[in-house]
């Protein structure tokens, strides 16, 4: 059984590197929507959802592996910021004018703190931290 809980371990390291390859296909297929109006519904539908739900799987994989608390809650930090995503949003499809438009502005933002939390996972699994 000890053998299944290390390569769970294992499993949940080398996730961290496919979320953040899928946050950073997740900006080039923004890119792509927004300048060669190409791809905006692989970003809108489907590597969203993959970026919400692989560390969500992930989570378990490292419970099970025995991977530290905190490095679990910084990968839940994913598809907590995800959520604020979407709600990023909602001012520019409610079609709402004026100052408070500006608020979906901050999406691309919240994208950039995504990135950094993925940034700090593969920090963490390569710099294992005991907690």
């Amino acid at each position: 059984m000890s053998g299944n809980r290390a390569l769970a371990g294992r499993i949940f390291e080398y996730g961290v590197y496919v979320v953040v390859a899928l946050v950073v296909i997740q900006v080039l297929l923004a890119g792509l929507g927004i300048f060669a109006r190409a791809g905006f519904f692989w970003h809108a539908n489907v590597n969203g959802a993959l970026v919400f739900f692989v560390p969500l799987l992930l989570i378990l994989v490292g419970w099970y592996g025995g991977v530290p608390v905190r490095t679990r809650l910084l990968m839940l930090a994913i598809p907590g910021l995800v959520i604020v995503q979407s709600l990023l949003l909602i001012p520019y499809h409610a079609n709402v004018q004026g100052p408070l438009r500006a608020i979906a502005g901050l999406h691309a933002a919240n994208a950039l703190f995504i990135f950094w939390v993925a940034l700090l996972l593969v920090d963490r699994v390569r710099a294992p931290v005991k907690a």
